[in-house]
């Protein structure tokens, strides 16, 4: 996905990243693996010291968007493009939507 100068950095889909060359997507697969282990490790570690777990859960969600809205950010600063912030909220939701329907064990790789 080229970006051109001044075009609008927008997100892709759950099925663009599925359709990505493998090297790519394989890298996107890892990216995945390991930010779910973390969580689930961090997730498990603060349940055991007591912390709550439904605002572990939610209080995450928004550090996990948080951080993704700011390498979205950041892209579109280095291709001096618009950050599309109307994109973003419709991957969020669109990413919602796909994880609650297929529960999936692999975001980008597509295991149910």
């Amino acid at each position: 996905m080229s970006i051109g100068k001044g075009a609008r950095m927008t997100v892709m889909s759950i099925e663009e990243c599925q359709k990505l060359d493998k090297p790519l997507r394989q890298d996107l697969e890892v990216l995945d693996y390991e930010v779910r282990s973390l969580v689930a490790r961090i997730r498990s570690e603060a349940r055991e010291a007591g912390a709550d777990d439904a605002v572990f859960v939610k209080a995450s969600t928004t550090v996990l968007l948080s951080i993704a809205a700011g390498l979205l950010a950041r892209a579109a600063e280095d291709h001096r493009a618009p950050f599309d912030a109307n994109s973003f909220a419709a991957s969020a939701n669109s990413a919602a939507i796909w994880a609650a329907q297929r529960r999936l064990r692999y975001f980008v790789g597509g295991e149910a």
